[in-house]
């Protein structure tokens, strides 16, 4: 299943989902169901879950986009009964991660409901893990909690379901939960779950971030960049401006101890982050011009930023990162 939630991962949901299906997915996973139905109003006609709730208000048009719906809770399924026939219906296991989900024997009694009901199709049986990306200890228990109940649901004569557990990161270090289905999330945009990790050597970023260099100006010392004058400089020094801010995404926190590339070199930051602009120190680039690229994101000849370096600098992780690219900024694919 590619994960295409949150316009896919802020890359594009229909594009992602297309480069996803040609790669070999077979399922595609949202989190709600306009998600979805962006997916069906594209053509795209594969087997697509909403990973989240299923508002009453929403429900006919699930039913019209031929979604699969997440089931956790007793009032969703008695309005799933009255909707209309064989919906495909996915039973979400809460093993430890407390948000989304019911209890392993609550799970067993909606998922043997869903499978006598002749208008419901009890399609998947599913959880997600917590901490797979540090604690496999944990992410182990999470793992028999849900295998033992989905034991149970085998016993009472329930069988033909999906069962599915991973996501990236169980994917990768935990082999024993791939079961029927993994859900490849942040991995599929070519991005580790954790940057110290080796895994898939061939692994590299899907997007690279750019914008344009708006103005270059020399500032003599003790001038100040920015709102709240937060870059002083210590002796005359050149500025660059760029065409990106925070309404772009570009975190207001990586001015901090973040960087660009421009020209092939990592420049730091100079002040305050704004909506629509930002500074660079171009002290170290001296041949720099309006109309330059920027890299926030990617390479250029020998240097390199990824979306781990950004959320480093802003003190976020890189799902925040790429999901916060906006919807002003172009998306070219190639």
């Amino acid at each position: 299943m590619a994960v295409v939630k949150a316009n896919g991962y802020g890359h594009g949901a229909v594009p992602a989902a297309r480069a996803a299906l040609d790669g070999g997915a077979t399922w595609l996973g949202v989190s709600s169901v306009a998600e979805g139905i962006e997916l069906r109003k594209a053509g795209i006609r594969e087997p697509i879950l909403n990973l989240g709730y299923t508002p009453p208000a929403a429900l006919s048009a699930a039913v019209a986009a031929k979604l699969a719906l997440t089931v956790y809770e007793r009032a969703s399924l008695s309005l799933l009964k009255a909707a209309a026939t064989e919906i495909p219906v996915h039973v979400k296991v809460d093993s430890g991660m407390h948000r989304l989900g019911t209890r392993p024997d609550e799970a067993v009694r909606l998922a043997t409901e869903v499978h006598a009901d002749p208008r419901l199709n009890l399609e998947g049986f599913w959880t997600h893990f917590a901490d797979a990306d540090h604690d496999l200890d944990f992410t182990r228990e999470q793992l028999r909690i849900f295998l033992d109940a989905r034991a149970a649901l085998v016993r009472a004569g329930v069988g033909g379901f999906i069962s599915h557990a991973a996501n990236s990161a169980a994917a990768l270090r935990l082999p024993e939960a791939r079961l029927d289905l993994v859900r490849a999330g942040l991995i599929l945009y070519g991005v580790r779950p954790v940057a110290s990790w080796s895994d898939l050597p061939s692994l590299r970023p899907a997007l690279t971030w750019q914008t344009i260099v708006t103005n270059v100006i020399t500032l003599p010392g003790e001038a100040t960049v920015g709102y709240g004058r937060r870059f002083t400089a210590k002796q005359p020094v050149r500025v660059a401006t760029i065409a990106a801010g925070y309404a772009d995404g570009l975190h207001w926190r990586a001015a901090e101890n973040g960087c660009a590339i421009v020209r092939g070199r990592r420049v730091p930051f100079a002040g305050s982050i704004s909506m629509d602009q930002a500074s660079l120190d171009i002290a170290t680039v001296p041949d720099v011009e309006v109309g330059d690229v920027v890299t926030l994101i990617g390479r250029d000849g020998d240097a390199g930023l990824t979306a781990h370096d950004l959320a480093t600098a802003a003190g976020t992780i890189p799902y925040e990162v790429l999901c916060a690219i906006s919807y002003r900024v172009p998306r070219r694919y190639l």
